[in-house]
């Protein structure tokens, strides 16, 4: 749309204002996709697709956690919190949350989380406000009666009722025009059904474009059902569709008939008294809004309905906002509670991976490293491949981190697995080590000082674990090289003791 106004000489001209919104429903997801929510849509499809694979695993789960300095933050800071961590016992690590908390627990406080940085980062309209708090009440009441039900996934419903009206949200965060239509439109017919309003303004309802969201980033095959009412197929969709019936009518007051009729239904389905019932969902509300507090929707938790104006003890609104800190810094504290955590982690039959994805945590969280690695050898032991990667660019390392081991020429990497012993590379080495760098290794380096040392089971050399602060252009030190020696000793002797060395 064009805005005309005067200049000082009586001429109209016209300047353009922000880009009009898209028309159709596939074209708003293509905007939402590329330019609203592109953020939220990569981490929704990488969540979806460990979690949706067999192959996958905690540690792969932990890896995609730990790419984002502040979803890392944010994940620990609500792992800590009373609403998940009852027992106030310290949960430091991200690999430690996945295994107290469970796969589940954590994929759904990470989409959470995704979901409430994407949606506060667009409009901030004061629907949007509410179309999260309704979510996150709706989402905890359904959660609620899928653990009652004793459903095989409460966290699967938990998410599903969550991204119910992912379209709602999405809508008003992000339009521009459309939205102050469709507001308007809403206010002057407040009797008429809101799906033929948005079907009469923009030609589609928003559940089609939550549906289309879905298909498009995803999300799941129960919320795709849920959206189409399709209870008869999967009953757990029920409860989605339950969890926000009760947290609309509660909006009106829990007194109001509307809603002891939906506590009468639960109660009937559930083969629980009324009254019991009754108390669970005010309860839910109340943790609902705690949770959405610790997620860090203040807002949307302040418009959740708890009965009589009580709260527990929530998130302080007062908090200091975290910030993701690009660089790490080093942190001897979360070190040592790494390395306890490892030692812990031995006690019991821990996944290779994750011993792993633990030992380049406590380098990368701990030391205070822009960039780590773990490359394993070939079966045939003629290349090293990067495995695991942890940091800036981190998938371009793992990818550009390969390198033959047999080869004629002397090379610093065949040094490092032929003496097996650490190596710190840097500016003012001798001439010696740095003749070993090879084009491919200054392609890896970028020139910077490195660490990187062997990691040997049973007499051979499985591979290598790297680590850098190339990206920052900080300097590496005695101290880090000291503790990166360390952490990969630790990694060394679980290896081994796995391997049933």
């Amino acid at each position: 749309m064009d805005v005309a106004h005067t200049d000082g000489e009586g001429t109209t001209e016209s300047t353009a204002s922000a880009p009009t919104d898209p028309r159709g429903l596939a074209a708003w997801v293509e905007k939402l996709g590329e330019s609203g929510m592109p953020v939220f849509a990569h981490t929704a499809r990488d969540i979806s697709q460990v979690s949706g694979s067999r192959e996958s695993n905690a540690a792969e789960l932990a890896r995609v956690v730990l790419q984002d300095a502040a979803m890392t933050a944010k994940l620990l800071r609500v792992a800590n919190s009373p609403v998940f961590n009852p027992g106030g016992k310290p949960i430091s690590t991200v690999s430690r949350a996945v295994v107290l908390l469970g796969f589940q627990e954590v994929r759904s406080i990470c989409l959470s989380i995704a979901i409430v940085e994407s949606m506060l980062k667009g409009k901030q309209k004061q629907r949007v406000i509410e179309e999260m708090a309704r979510s996150f009440h709706a989402a905890v009441q359904a959660r609620s009666l899928a653990r009652k039900r004793k459903d095989k996934s409460p966290e699967e419903v938990f998410i599903a009722t969550l991204l119910f009206r992912l379209g709602d949200m999405a809508f008003w965060a992000f339009a521009g025009e459309s939205a102050a239509e469709m507001d308007a439109a809403l206010n002057q017919r407040p009797d008429d059904d809101p799906d033929k309003v948005q079907r009469d303004v923009l030609g589609f309802v928003f559940r089609d474009l939550t549906l289309s969201l879905s298909k498009e980033w995803k999300l799941g095959e129960l919320l795709e059902q849920s959206l189409e009412g399709r209870v008869d197929k999967n009953p757990r969709a029920g409860n989605v569709a339950l969890g926000h019936e009760l947290a609309v009518a509660s909006e009106k007051g829990w007194e109001t008939p509307q809603v002891r009729k939906l506590v009468e239904r639960i109660a009937e389905n559930l083969y629980q008294p009324v009254e019991e019932v009754s108390r669970q969902v005010r309860a839910n509300a109340e943790e609902a809004a705690d949770a959405a507090s610790f997620y860090g929707a203040e807002a949307a938790s302040g418009l959740i309905p708890v009965p009589g104006e009580k709260r527990s003890q929530g998130a302080d609104n007062e908090r200091e906002e975290e910030t993701a800190v690009e660089f790490l810094q080093p942190d001897p504290m979360l070190q040592l509670t790494i390395l306890r955590e490892l030692s812990t982690l031995m006690e019991g039959s821990p996944d290779i991976n994750m011993v792993l994805e633990m030992v380049l945590e406590g380098m990368y969280r701990g030391i205070g490293m822009d960039r780590t690695l773990f490359a394993l050898r070939s079966p045939d032991q003629r290349f090293l491949m990067g495995r695991y990667a942890l940091g800036v660019d981190n998938e371009k390392l793992r990818r550009t981190f390969q390198f033959e081991t047999t080869e004629r020429e002397p090379s610093l990497i065949t040094q490092v697995i032929e003496r097996r012993e650490p190596v710190w590379l840097r500016e003012s080495d001798s001439s010696h080590l740095r003749r070993l760098m090879t084009p491919r290794l200054e392609e890896v380096t970028h020139g910077a000082d490195f660490f990187v040392t062997p990691i040997e089971i049973r007499g051979r050399v499985i591979g290598v674990f790297y680590a850098d602060r190339q990206p920052s252009g900080r300097e590496l030190d005695e101290e880090s090289f000291s503790s990166f020696k360390h952490f990969a000793h630790q990694g060394n002797l679980a290896l081994t003791y796995l391997s049933g060395g």
